[in-house]
């Protein structure tokens, strides 16, 4: 039987290691300052058999933008178990304790982002917001409108980080799925010394907008030649924008980079504005993907942690068989922007799972799909559309962060 329990300060290098061995990947300084710097001993769920570490998780406290609102989460993280045991019930036992440390802290949602995506719905997980990988070839000149709103700068690493994170911060306001980031990450996403990029292009490039910065670009630029000259590749990393203008200088910038001849943006919301202002759209390859899971702990608290663009009623018999104390029947009456969640007696509008409750959390319009894919139950007609209409939001959610 195995152990479960939190590490000990003196065994963060163990921890470690299986985090490494059981992802099949080197361990580096970068990865030691990193989880030296943000994994505490008491956030750990660990298992040990025979003594021996052999399963890892965490829960970094964070603090996740939520629609209108700011709401306290779970980020699980460095979720491992060793090769040697696996298929012995330790990752369900270790999400299980996590999950209800989590619970039981008041924390009312968890988040996480999947290396592997069939992992997770089975505790209750669902893709809550998705990204766009989009890529221009022969990239200059792509853009319809050449009118420029304001002056663009390079900067220094320094300036950047002084810089960046209060544009960051304003866009967060209104856009669900940000994680609001503390001085360390900024650190961590900004270093050149990431071990999982090659050495040639490891290097950030940062750009910011207006004189009273309203927008930033972080890039890398991956060497490439032929026969023909530089065939290089510009990868953004982050481009972040307050308003239209800032967001075409800045498109327009990495897209007209001397010695380029492509352009690949990996982690773009699914509103990326940039599909608008393309001359050529059928130029543009785009593929979607999903950029952070979510869990809700407590349903009440939660629907009543975010704001409501719409006002009005819904009542969801929810199902977790993972967790079952987080089930039951709630009403939830939104009213000027403000939602109140209580158990009920009322017969219910949608019957549906923590996971599809939780996929349409920060805004997602996802409920008349999941019932065309007879996921969800619609016991009112029409329920399925109200639900989308009551949670969606505007922004849709995205997030840049990987963790």
């Amino acid at each position: 039987m195995a152990e479960l329990r939190p590490i000990n300060p003196g065994e963060l290098d163990a921890f470690t290691d299986v985090v490494f061995g059981a992802f099949g990947e080197r361990r580096h300084p970068w990865h030691d300052r990193w989880f030296h710097q943000q994994v505490a001993p008491g956030i750990t769920m660990a298992a040990f058999e025979e003594g021996a570490l052999v399963g890892t998780s965490a829960a970094l406290p964070m603090t996740l933008s939520v629609p209108g609102q700011r709401c306290a989460a779970a980020g699980i993280t460095a979720v491992g178990v060793l090769p040697t045991h696996r298929r012995r019930g330790l990752l369900r036992a270790m999400m299980d304790a996590q999950l209800r440390q989590a619970r039981a802290a008041g924390t009312p949602l968890a988040i996480l982002w999947a290396s592997e995506g069939s992992i997770y719905g089975r505790f209750g997980f669902g893709p809550a917001a998705s990204r766009l990988r989009v890529t221009f070839e022969s990239p200059h000149n792509a853009l319809r409108d050449p009118t420029v709103s304001g002056a663009l700068r390079l900067v220094g690493r320094d300036e950047a980080l002084r810089l960046f994170p209060k544009v960051y911060d304003r866009v967060a306001e209104d856009r669900p799925g940000m994680v609001i980031r503390d001085q360390l990450t900024w650190e961590s996403l900004s270093a050149d010394d990431d071990p999982n990029l090659p050495a040639a292009e490891a290097h950030h490039f940062f750009v910011v907008h207006g004189e009273e910065p309203d927008g930033y670009l972080i890039y890398r630029v991956r060497p490439g030649h032929s026969v023909f000259g530089s065939q290089a590749t510009a990868v953004v990393t982050e481009l972040v924008a307050e308003n239209p203008g800032s967001t075409a200088d800045l498109w327009r910038f990495v897209l007209g980079l001397d010695l380029v001849t492509r352009v690949e943006a990996r982690q773009r919301p699914v509103d990326e504005p940039v599909l608008w202002m393309a001359r050529d759209p059928q130029a543009i390859e785009v593929l979607r993907g999903i950029s952070i899971w979510a869990r809700l702990l407590d349903v009440p608290h939660a629907l009543q942690s975010r704001r409501y663009r719409q006002e009005g009623d819904l009542v969801l018999e929810v199902s977790d068989p993972f967790i079952p104390e987080v089930g039951g029947r709630f009403h939830l009456r939104a009213r000027d922007g403000v939602g109140t969640c209580a158990a009920t007696e009322e017969p219910p509008d949608l019957r549906l799972g923590i996971a599809e409750l939780s996929c349409g959390y920060l805004g997602q319009i996802c409920f008349g799909a999941m019932a065309r894919a007879g996921r969800i139950d619609e016991v009112s007609r029409g329920a399925a559309t109200r639900a989308d209409q009551l949670l969606g939001w505007d922004p849709p959610p995205w997030c840049l962060d990987d963790f």
